[in-house]
């Protein structure tokens, strides 16, 4: 009868939670809870323009595949866990955050010489780290281990494109 057990306990929870004055849903008078307000919408944008921007490199250069797609996906990675941290769908539409434009997946068009190609992935990589440094500092410590790690990729992707 474990079935029963668990239904008896469910309801002996539910009826304490009302006794004691208890409101799982909440404060009524907290207003709802807006993803485009949080803190980590920036960083968000800014990651997937510059997902974007891997994307067209390597629609333009697909000889770089090899070492440019592992970054690219890294990006894609990132996308997920701050949309997961911020309670947005991991594969979107993003929408823009409150009080700020929005973020265009592109910089202009793609520099026809390679080496510029990398020379701007490389800023845009420094510009992400301290992106990632400048919300990891300001965010909560229980935020901390996903942004640091962030902006530790992102190091590493600058060294890569070197």
């Amino acid at each position: 009868m474990p079935l029963r057990r668990r239904a008896l306990l469910a309801a002996a929870a539910a009826a304490t939670a009302s006794l004691a004055g208890c409101d799982l849903g909440g404060d009524p008078e907290d207003p709802p809870y807006d993803p485009t307000s949080d803190a980590l919408m920036p960083l968000l944008s800014r990651t997937v323009a510059l997902r974007g921007r891997y994307g067209e490199v390597l629609t333009a250069f697909p000889a770089l595949q090899d070492r440019l797609g592992p970054l690219k996906d890294d990006h894609d990675q990132h996308v997920i866990a701050l949309a997961r941290e911020i309670g947005l769908p991991e594969r979107g539409p993003f929408p823009a955050p409150s009080g700020s434009p929005a973020v265009t997946a592109s910089a202009g068009p793609v520099p026809g010489d390679q080496s510029a190609v990398l020379t701007e992935l490389q800023k845009l990589e420094q510009d992400g780290r301290e992106d990632a440094e400048g919300a990891c500092l300001a965010a909560p410590s229980y935020r901390a281990a996903l942004l640091g790690s962030i902006a530790a990729c992102r190091a590493g992707h600058q060294e890569v494109l070197k």
